[in-house]
């Protein structure tokens, strides 16, 4: 086995990716948000402390001489952000919203209020930059990935108005048994096999008694962007279903980083598009498929469609 060692510097990007109750990645509309304006992520782990086991015999000598380690129980968190994001707040410590009357409210603050810290489940990445001859791989950029696949307990910390810089500071803390799995998000790009160069989720899933993932990748971060996004969305590809050979017409999703890989699920090659804003295709054999369309050189949900071609 080779190893690649690196040296994180600086945080480019983080993403907050709201959970149910049970850990698992929300359905709801709004359940992503992607943010530059993070200042530090302080991570600390909490164990319960090591258990000795020693005894001596009738002589005054040691006769048993063992411990048990110390086991994690989780890690704390401190998230101090420079960047007010309403929707972000809101995800990380269940602070109701503050909406202005426009004709499509908007999200223009949050409250503190008793008790909103019990509905919070929350997943937490962030990308870093990498420092010294390590931050190429083979003429791309690399970056560090962190992921925390489940954290709850998130409140507002300390708040400080004055005469200067404004910092808003979250607490939490990280818990076992996500239901992560690999992920909602592509987060590497393949480096072997027919799918060379694509962008993928992690490629081994969160097990039950992970807490924290780290690691390289060539996957450059998630745009910044304010205000929360679907982390499952799908796109429209037009008609819906008809005879073989259908040619159909896929509108892209708003908002995509170019260019974007699209997999119809039909065992054509993977196509490229570099602008949009829809691409072609015709499908000649009856059949039900699913598409997918992913952003190659970003971080990014897989968007989804489904086809169905009749004989």
């Amino acid at each position: 086995m080779v190893a690649v060692c690196f040296a994180p510097i600086r945080v480019p990007a983080v993403r907050v990716t709201a959970l149910d109750a049970c850990g698992a990645v929300s359905t709801s509309v709004c359940s992503s948000v992607a943010s530059t304006g993070i200042i530090t992520i302080e991570q600390t782990g909490e164990y319960n402390e090591r258990q000795d086991f020693f005894t001596l015999n009738a002589d005054g000598q040691p006769c048993v001489t063992d411990t048990s380690p110390p086991i994690l129980k989780w890690i704390n968190l401190v998230l101090t952000f420079c960047k007010v994001d309403p929707e972000m707040f809101n995800l990380m410590t269940g602070e109701p919203l503050v909406l202005d009357d426009s004709a499509s409210p908007q999200a223009i603050g949050f409250r503190t209020r008793e008790g909103s810290v019990n509905t919070v489940n929350f997943a937490f990445e962030a990308w870093t930059r990498i420092s010294g001859s390590n931050n190429c791989s083979g003429g791309t950029l690399q970056f560090g990935y962190f992921l925390l696949p489940w954290v709850i307990e998130g409140t507002v910390g300390d708040l400080t108005l004055q005469n200067g810089l404004a910092t808003f500071t979250v607490n939490a803390r990280t818990r076992s048994s996500a239901l992560w799995g690999s992920g909602p998000y592509n987060i590497r790009l393949v480096l072997s096999g027919a799918d060379l160069g694509e962008p993928r989720p992690l490629l081994t899933p969160i097990a039950v008694g992970d807490h924290r993932h780290i690691q390289l990748t060539t996957l450059a971060p998630p745009a910044d962007a304010c205000g929360c996004v679907d982390a499952t969305p799908a796109f429209v590809i037009a008609p819906g279903a008809g005879a073989a050979p259908l040619a159909v017409v896929a509108t892209h999703p708003t908002g995509l980083v170019y260019p974007i890989m699209i997999d119809w699920g039909d065992a054509t090659a993977t196509e490229i598009d570099a602008a949009g804003p829809s691409t072609n295709h015709s499908y000649t054999v009856p059949g039900s498929y699913t598409a997918t369309l992913r952003q190659s050189t970003i971080s990014g949900p897989t968007w989804t469609s489904n086809v169905v071609v009749v004989s």
